[in-house]
């Protein structure tokens, strides 16, 4: 998984890095980081899917709430709303919902494994 730290960084991930049918994620209706796993969503492992979302609301403001809600589609679904939009402002055709619980001792290992070096 890949993980935008900034708004620049986001735009990079999103329109340069990753391809039309990588899996794109983001917590709902709050500014925040852009989440790529590099696989189709229908070849997506439940549990990476999970992860992914966990990742999606920790770097968001939605960081310590109970319940998140976790925008995804597919890359090639995701559109800057015109030229010039801000860095990472985007708009998402075919979006799909994920009412994430968050499990804290999951986002915890994400976020252990990622510091030590380990692929998230």
């Amino acid at each position: 998984m890949w993980v935008g730290r900034s708004a620049r960084d986001n735009d990079a991930l999103t329109f340069h890095h990753a391809k039309g049918n990588h899996t794109w994620l983001h917590a709902r209706g709050v500014a925040g980081s852009h989440v790529i796993v590099p696989r189709a969503l229908d070849g997506l492992d439940g549990e990476l899917l999970i992860d992914a979302a966990h990742l999606a609301a920790w770097f968001s403001p939605s960081r310590g709430e109970a319940r998140v809600d976790v925008q995804l589609a597919l890359r090639k679904h995701v559109r800057k709303p015109a030229p010039g939009a801000p860095p990472g402002f985007v708009h998402i055709a075919k979006e799909r919902v994920v009412h994430l619980v968050v499990d804290e001792a999951r986002t915890r290992r994400l976020l252990d494994a990622e510091r030590a070096g380990a692929p998230v």
